[in-house]
């Protein structure tokens, strides 16, 4: 059974080619036995090691989005004034957990057998991480629409802005649940397994993924780009806001690798190539990051908070009264 799949996979003549371990009997002739983690390539067109490399290098930007997300759950959790005051940090605390827990399912990735994965079936760990990615980068990608909404609505001079903090119900009831429906919906139709570097949807089911996934990407891209340009030219005098808006320039920053890739794959060449693949894989896990960095530079009192975490600097307790905190969107 797994030999048989071995075989086919790396493409042997089952006369004449064989595998480590098979059984060669009492043949006279030479043999050729082909070293097959070598050999055996993914679905993707990737070797077993550069499957791993793929996955490697999503641990090592889910680990810094890891650590960024957690800073800035930590202070808006110890800092709470900021989050009844601005509405915005309220929004930016629950983008940065789905960060955190996708962060989290990323690094997964790491204990995955990609043996396994390639050359058998797909594991429950393939299944877990697949489950969990899917979820949370969706939930991800909603609240970053949200934040997007409101940073215009507290912008455009069109609208008359009143209180922002009344749409939060509808910013639950939209980013958990219906990320939750089209997850659960992948799952129970057996669409879940390896996807390259990381596990989500096979690309078997490549209609499937572009429904699931890609559709409430490009519509989420679209949108926060718009209002990124928007928001930049109309708040010229206003610098915290256009600096704020930063956190839609670090969302199509991170997901313009994984859209390039889907487009050549689903509509020009089968195969992306390692060099999509890698950018893809470095970018798309490094939203928590971003948006840390960008957390801290937004807001002076951030920057205070930052520097007594990292440097040994006076606390935000001592400083609070210093100066007080530049205005983010309401």
């Amino acid at each position: 059974g797994s030999q048989v799949a071995l075989r086919a996979m790396a493409g042997l003549d089952n006369e004449t080619d064989y595998l480590p371990g098979d059984d060669l009997g009492d043949l006279d002739e030479p043999v050729i036995v082909h070293p097959f983690v070598h050999t055996v390539r993914s679905r993707f067109g990737f070797t077993v090691e550069e499957e791993s490399r793929l996955r490697y290098l999503v641990v090592g930007s889910a680990t810094l989005s890891l650590f960024g997300a957690s800073i800035i759950i930590y202070s808006a959790v110890r800092f709470k004034e900021l989050s009844r005051r601005f509405f915005a940090i309220r929004l930016i605390f629950f983008l940065s957990v789905t960060d955190l827990l996708a962060s989290v399912f990323n690094i997964l990735g790491a204990f995955v057998d990609v043996h396994t994965v390639l050359i058998t079936e797909t594991s429950r760990l393939c299944y877990v991480q697949a489950l969990g990615v899917l979820y949370f980068n969706l939930a991800s990608i909603m609240w970053t629409s949200c934040f997007a909404f409101t940073l215009y609505r507290d912008v455009v001079p069109s609208y008359r802005r009143f209180a922002l903090r009344a749409y939060e119900v509808y910013f639950h009831a939209l980013c958990w649940p219906l990320p939750g429906v089209l997850s659960i919906a992948c799952w129970r139709l057996k669409l879940l397994g390896d996807a390259g570097s990381w596990c989500a949807i096979r690309s078997s089911h490549a209609r499937e993924y572009l429904l699931a996934f890609y559709l409430p990407l490009v519509l989420a891209f679209g949108f926060n780009l718009g209002t990124y340009v928007l928001v930049w030219w109309g708040s010229r005098e206003r610098r915290v806001t256009r600096t704020t808006s930063l956190y839609l320039l670090a969302f199509v920053f991170v997901w313009t690798p994984s859209l390039t890739k889907a487009i050549k794959v689903y509509f020009f060449d089968n195969h992306a190539g390692f060099i999509f693949a890698a950018a893809e894989a470095i970018c798309m896990p490094l939203q928590g990051a971003l948006n840390a960095a960008v957390y801290g530079w937004s807001l002076p009192s951030i920057r205070d908070f930052y520097k007594s975490l990292f440097l040994g600097y006076e606390s935000l307790d001592r400083r609070r009264g210093s100066r007080p905190p530049s205005r983010p969107p309401r």
